[in-house]
């Protein structure tokens, strides 16, 4: 009877010590195509508005509990989606991302600057539209004065907030970019293959300010020039 006692104060204690331990929700996240690991992916829980990115390695972690909504987003990709049950807290959660394609012109891209943008604004909405600054929200055309909120402005979680939407902007300047300078495009344009297209897609790849001001004709231009560059055999 004793043992019995033991065994049951001892399933309790473990009990409480894992209620005690925020439940952590991780795994790797890879290419569904080539299944490499992707880097840079944004982990967002859309339950608790907490995020992270996956590391070089693919892996990620984020705080979660059973019924969080997880949403694994990135530009060029489409977004996946999982309702978090105890068994995936217990276990690895690994995910599978799929390249976005759209046609455009007879070449097919591999992101949709569009489509990634209007994704990212539904699914964020909260940080793009009711983001307080350091004023709290309480600024002169809410019919009060300014009032200085440092407190909330300053907060760990408030400065994740700001980390994220920082990072959803870079998101679509990112893919924007991927738009005006797609890799299928610039091997077509200049029959480079392999890693020499991949070092000339990374040495010469634009800024956003030049792409938003750039139409294709002069791109075209931009590619044939750098090309020239890249092919100069060095002295």
């Amino acid at each position: 009877m004793n043992r019995l006692l033991q065994t049951i104060l001892l399933l309790n204690i473990f009990s409480l010590c894992a209620d005690a331990q925020p439940a952590i929700l991780h795994g790797k996240i890879y290419d569904r195509i080539t299944d490499s690991v992707l880097a840079g992916i944004t982990v967002f829980n859309r339950t608790n508005k907490s995020f992270s990115v996956s590391a070089k390695d693919g892996s990620y972690s984020i705080a979660a509990g059973e019924g969080d909504k997880i949403m694994f987003t990135a530009s060029g990709f489409k977004t996946d989606s999982v309702i978090v049950t105890f068994g995936h807290l217990l276990t690895q959660y690994d995910v599978s991302l799929s390249v976005r394609y759209v046609s455009l012109g007879g070449i097919t891209l591999n992101s949709s600057y569009r489509a990634d943008s209007l994704e990212r604004r539904n699914i964020y909405r909260y940080y793009f539209d009711s983001l307080k600054n350091i004023t709290g929200g309480n600024r002169p055309t809410d019919g009060v004065g300014i009032s200085i909120s440092p407190l909330s402005y300053f907060s760990s979680k408030a400065k994740q907030q700001r980390e994220l939407k920082k990072r959803l902007l870079k998101e679509e300047r990112e893919s924007y970019i991927d738009r005006a300078f797609p890799a299928e495009w610039v091997e077509r344009l200049t029959n480079l293959h392999g890693d020499s297209l991949r070092l000339f897609m990374y040495r010469f790849r634009p800024s956003y300010n030049f792409c938003r001001k750039t139409e294709r004709a002069d791109m075209i231009v931009y590619i044939s020039d750098k090309l020239k560059e890249f092919r100069k055999p060095k002295p």
